[in-house]
């Protein structure tokens, strides 16, 4: 009985073999045809930098500025350690100026727009030079451009406060 046992578990483990090099050599790539040629070299891309637009029209008072804080979860801990994070606000016309802000209503008066990032957050503040309550922002836009430490080295030349230049180098899409 005992060499009966034994049999059956060897030809149990053959048989196992069997199939699982059946299925082994059953997977084949099929015919794949010759190879194409090589095709066009892309544009640089921009793995390392990341944008986003927001609109913002609703603002808390806190005196003395009114703020608003998005969440950009492009903004990691490894872009607020090495990295950069910049704002810009929508000039109505089309293009994009950098914060900080200053404009000048009058000469002896002004309102500035900060912003401050942190993980996966961005705040944004309007405050008027004589420190009173400053007229509510209203509906105002901003891009948000996250850069990874490596891509912010890479280019030691780009006007960061000019963000055509920063599309332009990183291939942005608005």
């Amino acid at each position: 009985m005992k060499k009966l046992i034994s049999i059956s578990k060897k030809i149990l483990s053959l048989l196992i073999v069997i199939i699982i090099a059946t299925a082994f050599n059953a997977c084949t790539k099929g015919d794949t045809g010759p190879e194409g040629p090589t095709g066009a070299t892309g544009a640089t891309g921009n793995a390392n930098v990341n944008t986003q637009t927001f609109t913002i029209s609703s603002w808390t008072y806190s005196s003395p500025s009114y703020s608003a804080s998005v969440t950009d979860y492009d903004i990691t801990q490894d872009i607020v350690d090495n990295g950069a994070v910049m704002v810009y606000v929508s000039n109505g016309s089309g293009g994009w100026e950098p914060l900080p802000l200053t404009v000048y209503p009058s000469s002896s008066y002004s309102s500035t727009y900060t912003t401050v990032h942190a993980l996966y957050t961005v705040a944004f503040y309007k405050t008027d030079s004589d420190l009173t309550q400053p007229a509510d922002p209203g509906t105002l836009s901003f891009k948000v451009v996250a850069i990874a430490g490596v891509a912010y080295k890479k280019h030691p030349n780009v006007n960061w406060r000019n963000y055509e230049e920063v599309k332009a180098t990183f291939h942005l899409k608005d």
